[in-house]
């Protein structure tokens, strides 16, 4: 992660939006290789300077937070903020992201609340045995507002809409460039499945 924040504290916009003491820095759980191959997609095929050089999430801390640091802390978060400097091996047309990869960072992103807030479990509990216990994508409704040019920085802005119970969640996500123009947005949809019987 400190790789992550050195670069993108040298991105003047981005620098500022770092120092916003409402907001804390936290790794990006999908980036560590993981034995089981979960998370092999954002861990190894996105992440190379071709693709996603860099990413850095912050979380918008909590009013009942008494500290930024540590998951009891972080249940009530509704709101993230993810940074993502993209390369130019994920393109449609010529410095253009690929539509696919905007609703790839959409859902990403939207999923990422879940991880912060607690509602998916820890990945070391998780197999393909229980998959039914973990909220999964039910719909991602993405709209492509401007092209998202490349190699670039983006931030993507999350925040919570609707709690149903404890198995769906509605998520809204806002990919934004440098001037805080929003060049693509997302409603997602989490439920958590039942088991088969």
């Amino acid at each position: 992660m400190d790789a992550d924040i050195s670069h993108f504290q040298s991105i003047p916009w981005v620098s500022a939006l770092l120092r916003d003491p409402a907001f804390a820095n936290h790794a990006i759980p999908s980036r560590t290789v993981k034995e089981s191959t979960e998370d092999a997609f954002y861990a190894r095929t996105l992440n190379s300077p071709e693709t996603i050089k860099a990413c850095l999430m912050q979380y918008r801390i909590p009013e009942s937070s008494s500290s930024p640091s540590g998951s009891s802390g972080t249940s009530n978060v509704q709101e993230l903020r993810t940074f993502f400097t993209l390369g130019s091996d994920m393109n449609g047309y010529p410095g253009t992201l690929h539509g696919g990869m905007i609703a790839t960072l959409v859902d990403e992103c939207t999923g990422l609340l879940l991880m912060m807030r607690g509602d998916v479990a820890d990945d070391t509990t998780r197999s393909d045995n229980n998959l039914s216990s973990v909220p999964v994508t039910a719909y991602l409704n993405t709209k492509f507002r401007r092209p998202v040019p490349t190699p670039g920085t983006i931030v993507v802005y999350t925040k919570l809409l609707e709690v149903s119970g404890s198995n769906k969640w509605k998520i809204q996500a806002d990919l934004q460039d440098h001037k805080g123009r929003v060049l693509a947005s997302g409603e997602s949809l989490f439920v958590r499945t039942k088991a088969k019987i």
